[in-house]
């Protein structure tokens, strides 16, 4: 039994195309790949619910009164910052994913933001983080207690 002394390819058409810069049949040109842009689609959001459009409305006026009086660099990029981490709280709100004992300590926390009470916001916050699952406030209520800290510092 002897073997041929160069190995032939499986496909000995396939071998000469390659070796001659062409594409097998069916298969693309080389250098006629096209690359088409996706449409952009525009993802609908729904709205935060009615009943809590008030904690939008609270924390995003809390935000902005901040930033019309901050000066200091880094809590201009906190408060810019701010804004893009609230959105995680209004998306659990867009999807009802936040336990009753939350929502009540929220809307607790912005009645003390609109009564310009910080401290005890701040006090509410701690009671709401420590009797909660980490995983369901961890994105949006650390840059509440943030913001609140900022905006007693700035006395807005």
């Amino acid at each position: 039994m002897s073997l041929p002394a160069e190995p032939q390819g499986i496909h000995p058409q396939l071998s000469r195309l390659q070796e001659s810069g062409q594409s097998p049949p069916g298969a693309p040109k080389e250098g006629s790949l096209q690359y088409h842009q996706l449409p952009v689609e525009r993802v609908e959001r729904k709205e935060v619910p009615p009943e809590h459009q008030a904690l939008k409305t609270t924390f995003e006026g809390l935000v902005q009164r901040c930033s019309a009086v901050a000066t200091d660099p880094k809590t201009r990029r906190k408060l810019e910052d701010a804004l893009q981490r609230l959105e995680c709280l209004y998306e659990k709100l867009r999807e009802q994913a936040l336990s009753p004992a939350i929502l009540m300590g929220l809307h607790e926390i912005a009645r003390c933001i609109e009564a310009r009470n910080y401290q005890q916001g701040l006090l509410v916050h701690t009671q709401v983080v420590s009797s909660s699952s980490f995983s369901e406030v961890s994105g949006f209520m650390p840059i509440l207690k943030v913001l609140m800290t900022i905006a007693g510092k700035l006395n807005v």
